[in-house]
């Protein structure tokens, strides 16, 4: 269900006041804007700027949406409340055509207890039927057995390293020059070659895994036992009678809402 506050819970966006006035918020959390503004904001009838100006459209697109689901929702509201109730509250409750009878109310209060009458002589005692027996549970069938391991397959020999190359001869030692006038130095003779590198030896080969086990088969699972008889039921006592409530149900759409009604009372809002 819902209820409706005493107010709304939004103040006016402005009102009137007085001319060249400048916006001011009062006491009573209410906007006053100048008359001039005011008959402005009143005469309003075109809205087509805002969507032809880029500028204003793009910064004010959510708002425009947001106000035309509201206006939606106003409508529909509208349009149910005048349907449901009529334009005239003080004749809302009487409003329409009667509407189909509701559905069955819950029980009315239980009545005064009579007098007592004459006591009747007792039965005699049913039988006690025989409790049924519990069916025996089926035994677990054999686990199976596990697979044997495979055999670890041989580790590869290790490959022989490479032998080193031979060093380089070394370089010739230049002349010396005569004494006397200083001559020129000889030249540096030539670095001997690098020795060539010995070929790596090859990897020795994996071992193959051996194959898995086989998985044993799952045992048989037990039948089970049947199941024993159930006892007679006793008799149902004799139900209290009905109260009847008349009143419209159904349901209404109110915006993104819909409103059910039960006996001429909102039941839920979903």
């Amino acid at each position: 269900m819902a209820n409706l506050n005493d107010n709304i819970r939004g103040k006016k966006l402005f009102k009137e006041g007085g001319s060249g006035a400048e916006a001011s918020k009062g006491s009573d959390g209410e906007i006053t804007v100048s008359k001039e503004k005011s008959d402005e904001l009143a005469g309003l009838t075109d809205i087509s700027d805002v969507f032809n100006d880029d500028g204003l459209y793009q910064s004010n697109k959510f708002l425009l949406k947001q106000i035309e689901d509201l206006r939606s929702d106003v409508e529909e509201l509208h349009a149910f409340i005048k349907d449901a109730f009529g334009k005239d509250s003080s004749s809302a409750a009487s409003q329409g055509s009667k509407g189909d009878t509701g559905a069955t109310g819950p029980t009315g209060p239980k009545g005064s207890t009579g007098s007592t009458g004459p006591q009747g002589s007792a039965g005699a005692k049913g039988d006690t039927g025989a409790a049924g027996t519990n069916g025996t549970n089926g035994s677990d069938g054999a686990k199976g057995d596990k697979g044997d391991t495979g055999a670890a397959g041989a580790a590869g020999a290790k490959g022989d390293t490479g032998s080193q190359g031979p060093k380089g001869d070394k370089g010739d030692t230049g002349s010396a020059g005569s004494n006397g006038s200083n001559g020129s130095d000889g030249s540096d003779g030539a670095k001997g070659d690098k020795g060539d590198t010995g070929a790596a030896g090859s990897n020795g080969t994996n071992g193959s895994d051996g194959a898995a086990g086989a998985k044993g088969d799952k045992g048989n699972t037990g039948s089970t036992g049947p199941q024993g008889a159930t006892g007679p039921q006793g008799a149902t006592g004799a139900a209290g009678s009905n109260a009847s409530v008349s009143g419209f149900s159904g349901k209404k759409t109110v915006g993104k809402e819909t409103w059910n009604f039960e006996n001429g009372l909102l039941d839920s809002v979903k």
